[in-house]
């Protein structure tokens, strides 16, 4: 990519960025369940059931936002190829209607 791209919008940086932010949001989950699974473990030494519960509901919700991450990222790199298939036709219906 070159600095003209950059400036002139001829190129989106926007599927490498969130490509970025989905591991980042990744690592932040997965510490985010840890965390939760200790807590749920500290629960136990005073209740044991709330505590089981606790770490069910952990790792379910930790499961759960994954899969929303996920979908998340994707609708948007769906939205970004969209644009690069859009300019590709419109770069071929150029070509077909000069070539006419």
């Amino acid at each position: 990519m070159q600095f003209k791209d950059f400036l002139t919008f001829d190129r989106l940086i926007a599927g490498e960025i969130v490509r970025i932010l989905y591991w980042l949001g990744l690592v932040i989950i997965v510490l985010f369940v840890f965390g939760s699974i200790a807590g749920s473990i500290d629960m136990m030494g005073r209740n044991a059931w709330l505590g089981l519960a606790q770490l069910v509901f952990a790792l379910g919700g930790g499961a759960l936002m994954l899969i929303f991450w996920r979908v998340v990222c994707e609708m948007y790199l769906v939205f970004v190829s969209m644009n690069e298939r859009l300019k590709e036709i419109s770069a071929k219906m150029t070509v077909a209607t000069v070539s006419e």
